[in-house]
């Protein structure tokens, strides 16, 4: 949770140890789970994919629907991050589904959150909107600050796509604030960048600037491979913007995407190429889209993109 990925991972991998001599199962199982999660914020889906659905056979024999609903929550995260949106959401809502039956709101919160991310990403921007809402009212009835504020961040980036940016910033200012209270970098640091697409698109390009540079900062403290490739692309867009050179960033974004399975932002990242040069090929851009849609996205259906674009 304090982003610390990698000493996270040597201290799940030290207490597997110690659960296989035990030769407790469901202990083996809650420590692949951490791992899991740890393994996917630092982009190794392969390895997460592995320990999660050993974890969640495990738990599935042992007759724990808890740590299996907890368990197919964070599958559900993986899916996303692998770029495969429509199992993501079919994860997210069979989590939700068990949740339900054991009339564990904060389960269904966390569940309504992944739903509500999933589905801004695949351009259903109402919907997103009211998964996070419904998410939000839960959170607050539990008084979980945290899921307040992840919460407050979808509402604010659903207000985005649907280009209510005042509403938007609000939002984004009330997740902020939240994150701060509790010491929170890693969720504050998406918040963050939420904030910098923002500005970009409104205009904005000074507060837009600091606001990447924060989000750059931390998204390297946490090692988050991901967020940086969110953060090359933005860097590259704002400088085409100002008429100054945006290879080299697309470039840094194109050699993280390289090493990892990150099929979504492969997606975003052949748009870049497309929208930032001179002269733009139309049969290009019909191949993106189709890339897009085989992901499971449909940001790019209603019109053809252009600068500033609005990254979900």
């Amino acid at each position: 949770m304090l982003g610390n990925f990698n000493e996270a991972k040597i201290a799940y991998s030290d207490a597997l140890k110690i659960a296989k001599v035990e030769g407790d199962e469901l202990e083996v199982a809650d420590c692949l789970v951490g791992l899991g999660l740890s393994q996917r914020a630092t982009g190794e889906l392969e390895e997460a994919k592995k320990n999660l659905e050993k974890a969640l056979e495990i738990y599935q024999d042992f007759g724990e629907p808890h740590a299996e609903a907890f368990c197919l929550w964070a599958m559900g995260g993986m899916w996303r991050f692998f770029g495969q949106l429509k199992k993501a959401r079919e994860t997210f809502h069979e989590a939700l589904l068990l949740f339900e039956d054991l009339k564990d709101t904060s389960g269904q919160a966390y569940c309504l959150c992944g739903l509500g991310g999933v589905e801004r990403v695949m351009g259903e921007y109402k919907r997103s909107l009211e998964h996070y809402s419904q998410a939000n009212e839960l959170h607050k009835k539990a008084n979980d600050i945290f899921g307040e504020a992840y919460s407050f961040c979808g509402i604010g980036n659903a207000y985005k796509m649907m280009e209510d940016f005042s509403k938007a910033l609000d939002y984004f200012s009330k997740a902020k604030g939240l994150y701060s209270q509790i010491g929170d970098k890693v969720a504050y640091s998406w918040t963050v960048l939420s904030e910098s697409i923002t500005y970009k698109v409104i205009g904005d390009i000074e507060k837009a600037n600091e606001r990447l540079k924060e989000a750059e900062t931390l998204f390297l403290k946490t090692q988050d491979k991901r967020g940086l490739v969110y953060c090359f692309l933005s860097k590259a867009e704002i400088q085409k913007m100002t008429g100054e050179d945006w290879r080299v960033f697309l470039n840094q974004a194109e050699e993280i995407l390289k090493e990892n399975p990150f099929s979504l932002e492969k997606a975003h990242l052949m748009l870049y190429k497309w929208l930032l040069e001179e002269k733009k090929d139309k049969k290009e851009l019909e191949n993106i889209k189709r890339f897009y849609k085989k992901v499971g996205s449909n940001i790019l259906k209603k019109t053809d993109p252009q600068i500033p674009f609005n990254l979900p």
